[in-house]
């Protein structure tokens, strides 16, 4: 059945997805929280249903959508990555946050059911259904820009271990910062005792925090390490505020920040085991 039924004519639904290793595909999934939602998924060159992966789930910023990581992120250069060995094959996915672009938030009610509910999230159990990813304890990632730095922090310090490690890039969304201190209070215990890995970057040409004075990331950093919430804060030189600027940063090692990124979150998988 075409996608266009349901309103997103590029799409198709699909239901093999053995044609898709070693690619960045599209389609959609229906669910209870939001009906019919677009999303992307990234399968490593040997995909097989046979075995399980890990999953990274990406959270696109405001103005953004399911086509976000596949505009500035190379299938090949990942596919290459993993051939190399410098990450383990590894399924990336990602939904489209809102219909509405401008006004997308991770951290509604509709969202938190597609990423978490009662006991998984629909969105997790589809990827654990069809893609044989995040179905292992502790194999579950969530990477986020912007507004979707936002929504992984929020799913840190609300659901504290849900996930085994959380990137958040650009956290610009000042407005969130009270209510995400808030839940950190009320999980201290807990955020403690789980020691997620967490990592925070912003980069020093950000025309939010240039412009205006969007600093949230910096009090956010001052407040978790003021209460001995473990984390990493690294501002990055000449990096703008979007994603590709973030993903495709050299570190001092001379590495690509994305493959930092995957192995950041392959690391704390590994510690978990």
């Amino acid at each position: 059945m075409k996608a266009s039924t349901y309103g997103f004519e590029s799409y198709n639904e699909r239901s093999d997805f053995n044609n898709m290793k070693g690619e960045i595909n599209f389609s959609v999934f229906e669910s209870l929280s939001r009906s019919w939602i677009p999303f992307f998924v990234y399968l490593p060159p040997n995909w097989s249903k046979e075995e399980d992966y890990p999953l990274v789930l990406f959270m696109h910023g405001q103005g953004g959508d399911e086509s976000t990581f596949n505009k500035y992120v190379n299938a090949a250069q990942l596919n290459q990555w993993i051939l190399d060995g410098e990450i383990e094959p590894v399924v990336i996915a990602g939904i489209r946050g809102d219909n509405d672009r401008d006004h997308v938030q991770w951290f509604t009610a509709e969202n938190e059911k597609l990423i978490v509910g009662e006991q998984r999230g629909e969105f997790i159990a589809y990827c654990q259904k069809n893609f044989k990813a995040g179905t292992l304890p502790n194999s579950i990632s969530i990477e986020g820009h912007s507004r979707g730095a936002a929504g992984a922090i929020h799913y840190y310090l609300k659901y504290p271990g849900k996930f085994v490690s959380v990137v958040g890039m650009g956290y610009v969304s000042d407005y969130t910062l009270a209510a995400n201190k808030q839940l950190a209070l009320e999980n201290l215990d807990a955020l403690k005792d789980r020691d997620v890995p967490l990592r925070l970057e912003i980069g020093t040409e950000d025309s939010f925090v240039k412009t205006k004075n969007r600093r949230c990331i910096f009090d956010l950093h001052d407040f978790l390490s003021e209460h001995d919430i473990a984390h990493e804060f690294e501002v990055l030189h000449g990096v703008e505020h979007r994603f590709d600027y973030f993903w495709n940063f050299y570190t001092d090692d001379g590495i690509l920040n994305g493959l930092r990124h995957l192995q950041f979150h392959e690391n704390a998988r590994k510690k978990e085991k």
